[in-house]
């Protein structure tokens, strides 16, 4: 009885425990999606400091799951961790030797990374239903929003920039500018209605929990942001979660009747969208950008697109005879670090993210935390598809709203490194039943 007794006050004291840390996951994901708004609009005179909103929430989860041994100590943020030991030892003693610049450099490569297992740890398939409720709720705000800024001039309030400045928008097409919605730069717009994509087809395709309003209505949102959003990226990512979402449904019962609710879901959603006169002038403006960004003179879409994904994976080590056996050092490749070290931002190592970390830690370590992520990336994969062959297709479904950011998505990049936490939270999440919670933190952020 006595042992009884205590095994239900421990367990008491893991759920107080998981309920605090559930709220700083939902905090995060908030922080997320508002931080530019706080950094343009609400406090822009703190714009800098706002950079590192979400850094408190992380510290604060950190401290908790320490504290009570929660904290994730799996082999990927073991293996992470000692990625980065060594690079920070690199960078002091054979690189730059700036200890800000290393520090910010190890916040963009790991310090929220352990935080995105904590959040798979502490949520369920259920949070990530609830979550996509609000979010899918969320795209019809931020729709609107995106619609009055790409309407708007650049001199106006709503297209103000971090710090207050004018000019928040971004060159487009046909005069029109793309909008950051409450963001700082126009990949936030990306990553949220990607995500949104995966919410909604996740919905369609997972589970019965939203309303058949709610999907008519997200749908058509999603479908009018694309092309008022005037990015190629955004069309490509929400176009490949859309098809990994119908694939989630190939081998599940009644796969028929689920595809015949797509299809009226969609269709509902793009009748409602062509009511819109936006709809018309922003696809004008989204394909006249397509054309000049992929018509014969720059190539096609062979060279403008896929030629460039390719070198973003192979280019730093065809082209990386000028970089030193061990980089530059940390940081140093981030825009942050550029303008601490020289003074003036830039992407002096590359913009892309293997050339950047390839010129941060040279051809050994930098190769070596490539190969981290894509280990990482594999291992989720792994995952997802057991789960997705035992019926259940959400970890698919946000993997495919999460892998390209994971394996060469910025990290140096504030909101594309919170998009790849948020992403693996929710896709460990997402493959979590109520009755695994006896389950130890480790077992549970491994799988």
């Amino acid at each position: 009885m006595h042992a009884n007794m205590a095994e239900r006050k421990a367990y008491e004291k893991i759920k107080g425990v998981d309920k605090l840390l559930r709220w700083l996951s939902w905090s995060y994901i908030a922080l997320l999606l508002i931080e530019g708004a706080l950094r343009k609009w609400l406090m822009p005179g703190l714009s800098d400091i706002l950079l590192l909103a979400r850094d408190p929430v992380v510290l604060a989860a950190y401290g908790t799951a320490l504290t009570h041994q929660r904290f994730p100590l799996n082999k990927y943020v073991i293996s992470g961790l000692a990625l980065m030991f060594v690079a920070v030892l690199a960078t002091l003693l054979i690189g730059h030797g700036n200890l800000l610049v290393t520090a910010f450099g190890f916040r963009a490569n790991f310090f929220h990374i352990p935080f995105a297992f904590i959040m798979g740890t502490v949520l369920f398939r259920s949070d990530v239903v609830t979550i996509g409720r609000w979010w899918l709720w969320g795209t019809l705000l931020m729709t609107a929003l995106i619609v009055m800024q790409f309407y708007s001039p650049q001199s106006a309030w709503i297209n103000r920039s971090v710090g207050g400045l004018e000019g928040g928008g971004f060159s487009g097409a046909l005069g029109r500018y793309r909008p950051p919605g409450t963001f700082s730069f126009i990949v936030g717009v990306v990553w949220f209605y990607t995500f949104a994509t995966a919410f909604l087809v996740a919905g369609l395709t997972q589970h019965k929990r939203y309303s058949k309003v709610l999907l008519a209505l997200s749908a058509m949102a999603i479908i009018i942001a694309i092309p008022v959003s005037i990015s190629r990226s955004l069309i490509l990512a929400a176009g490949l979660t859309f098809a990994v979402g119908l694939f989630s449904s190939t081998f599940q019962k009644h796969a028929f009747m689920r595809y015949v609710r797509i299809a009226l879901i969609a269709c509902v959603g793009l009748f409602i969208a062509n009511q819109f006169t936006v709809f018309d002038d922003a696809k004008e403006a989204f394909l006249n950008r397509w054309e000049r960004s992929t018509g014969e003179s720059k190539g096609g879409v062979q060279h403008a697109l896929v030629s460039r994904i390719i070198d973003d994976f192979i280019g730093p080590f065809t082209q990386s005879e000028d970089v030193p056996l061990l980089g530059e050092g940390m940081g140093a490749g981030t825009q942050v670090g550029a303008k601490l070290l020289t003074g003036e931002r830039g992407f002096d190592l590359g913009e892309s993210e293997w050339y950047r970390l390839t010129g941060e830690g040279g051809l050994i370590l930098g190769t070596l935390f490539i190969m981290w992520r894509v280990w990482v990336t594999f291992q989720l994969g792994k995952y997802a598809f057991i789960a997705f062959r035992k019926g259940n297709g959400m970890g698919l479904i946000f993997l495919s709203a999460t892998a390209y950011n994971l394996l060469v998505g910025q990290f140096g990049q504030s909101t594309i490194n919170g998009f790849m936490v948020v992403g693996i939270g929710l896709t460990i999440a997402s493959m979590r039943p109520r009755k695994t919670v006896t389950l130890t933190t480790n077992e549970q952020s491994s799988d």
